[in-house]
């Protein structure tokens, strides 16, 4: 529903990301009694126009973690992009109809992200992170020639993220 004199105009990818953002990751527990860790996304621009930092920061009962990676621009008509971690490992991602998506498989893990800035005309910016993971044990292959694998999600893990004033 519109709202007369009320516009919001789509985020640009990665502009408008740029700047610091926190907020609480709940992360289920085999207990049952989620978990709280705070999250920060640090997207900054560099000299290379090509790549953004792309900092993330987590700390929680594991302590502080920070991971200094980089956004790369592989074709930005295209919505192609990378986070390279900067230790050899560069996951590939895609920015969809507004959100980044980045899918990869580490350790027997699958793991899907999905990061979206969400802009409401009545309330701040903020990021959304979902984090969904699925065990490489738990694939089923069914169909009559096993064409069809099916990964049994595991976890999910979310966070809204807001802008933090400079």
């Amino acid at each position: 529903m519109a709202v007369a004199g009320c516009t919001t105009t789509p985020p640009r990818f990665p502009d408008d990301w740029v700047g610091s953002w926190r907020g609480s990751l709940v992360v289920p527990s085999a207990s049952g009694a989620p978990q709280d860790v705070v999250m920060e996304l640090v997207v900054a621009r560099t000299d290379d126009p090509a790549r953004h930092a792309w900092t993330i920061v987590y700390d929680g009962p594991a302590g502080r973690q920070v991971r200094a990676y980089e956004l790369v621009t592989r074709d930005a008509a295209a919505g192609r992009y990378a986070i390279d971690e900067k230790n050899g490992i560069v996951l590939e991602s895609s920015h969809i109809d507004g959100a980044l998506y980045a899918w990869f498989s580490i350790a027997g893990s699958n793991v899907l992200v999905r990061e979206e800035l969400v802009r409401d005309a009545f309330a701040d910016d903020a990021i959304s992170v979902e984090f969904v993971t699925a065990l490489d044990r738990d694939t089923k292959t069914t169909g009559p020639a096993g064409e069809a694998r099916s990964l049994v999600p595991v976890s999910v893990q979310r966070a809204m993220l807001r802008r933090q004033a400079p």
